[in-house]
């Protein structure tokens, strides 16, 4: 009979082969980055583009940071998760990754939240000066999605 539970795999295509089975289903793009890996902007900011992306059809949910090192060194430092166009589509505000922190809440996505192309995440860390001040400074990124 039918299931009132939510179908968790799909098959991809008719080919009579079981390697073609795709997850659905809450999705978590997961990736610890370091103060080393940014580019500096040649002013306050500094960008690091994620190694792994957010597929087509994805539904954004929330995105939040884990295990964070504070990146001292300077006044402060902020940070936005976008993706290269829309520099905070994935949170809200601008958070202080400045001091150390266990897990850190970055809003509700504050652009469109469903992905009609596979996005790379763009982090961007923003210093009270020039961003060649931070010296130190890592995180765990997670964005939660549906697909």
């Amino acid at each position: 009979g039918a299931s009132n539970y939510p179908q968790l795999y799909v098959k991809a295509s008719d080919n009579r082969r079981d390697d073609d089975w795709l997850s659905q289903g809450f999705q978590v793009l997961s990736e610890r980055v370091t103060r080393e890996q940014f580019t500096d902007g040649g002013g306050a900011s500094g960008t690091y583009t994620m190694t792994k992306t957010i597929p087509a059809g994805a539904w954004v949910l929330r995105a939040k940071l884990l295990n964070v090192i504070g990146f001292t060194g300077n006044t402060s430092a902020v940070v936005t998760i976008g993706d290269g166009s829309d520099v905070d589509r994935y949170n809200t505000g601008t958070p202080s990754v400045f001091s150390n922190a266990v897990a850190i809440d970055l809003g509700a996505p504050s652009g469109t939240q469903i992905h009609t192309s596979s996005v790379t995440p763009v982090i961007t860390v923003t210093g009270g000066s020039d961003f060649t001040n931070i010296t130190a400074g890592a995180m765990t990124v997670e964005i939660l999605y549906w697909l």
